[in-house]
């Protein structure tokens, strides 16, 4: 099995599905953290390409502790836009990963990137299956995209992964974005709810998991309601 996370940021796949990252690397998949931007704008006293180099490093340190490939795209950090091209740009990753399940944000989210992503993703999804676009790779047929979220947004888990043998890899790989953990912590403001970065992931992954009485558990939510075996 081959499981890929499309998402904005280096730190957002840790922080919204590490859990379940490791828990799939652990067992043997194939697991590939595709990044849409590298970050540059998610910082201070710095240019944006000496933090955009920082946080690929972290990135791939990041990705390394979970067991996945680090894939990175040129979209640029807070101008994700909705375009034909760049959702081919999507076809072509998918096609060439060729994954079994696909992981990224949910559509109401705060960020735009994260917003542009959801649907990018979501329509690559689609698209990357017709045999008559032509591309590169050839066609795919992913089974099913799996959405994450926070507590910010409308989004409601339908799914829950039990992690809680993996929470502290998650955790491991989380703090590989040093940078971000500052940031997040100091920033303030409409990022408050990052304070206590890790503390605050831990918090909610526990109370996920009493709904499903494990230790720690992450959300999602399937886009096909009845294909919900294959995340797990």
């Amino acid at each position: 099995m081959h499981l890929t996370a499309v998402v904005a940021h280096p730190d957002d796949a840790d922080i919204f599905c590490g859990g379940t990252l490791a828990k799939h690397a652990d067992r043997g998949d194939d697991v590939t953290i595709v990044y849409m931007t590298r970050g540059e704008y998610g910082g201070f006293d710095t240019t944006e390409a000496e933090l955009a180099a920082t946080r690929e490093a972290e990135a791939e340190a990041a990705a390394e502790t979970l067991g996945a490939e680090a894939s990175f795209l040129d979209f640029q950090d807070g101008r994700v836009t909705y375009s034909l091209e760049n959702r081919l740009t999507l076809v072509e990753e998918l096609r060439e990963l060729r994954p079994d399940v696909v992981l990224t944000h949910f559509r109401d989210d705060m960020h735009p990137d994260h917003r542009v992503t959801s649907r990018l993703v979501t329509d690559a999804y689609y698209m990357c299956s017709l045999p008559l676009l032509e591309t590169d790779a050839d066609p795919c047929e992913p089974d099913n995209v799996y959405y994450f979220g926070k507590p910010t947004s409308s989004f409601e888990p339908e799914v829950h992964i039990d992690v809680t043998d993996h929470h502290s890899t998650k955790e491991e790989a989380i703090l590989q974005h040093e940078s971000q953990v500052e940031w997040l912590e100091e920033h303030g403001g409409i990022d408050a709810e990052f304070d206590g970065l890790v503390e605050g992931v831990r918090a909610e992954a526990r109370v996920l998991g009493r709904t499903r009485g494990v230790e720690f558990a992450e959300g999602f939510v399937p886009l096909h309601k009845g294909a919900d075996e294959y995340l797990g």
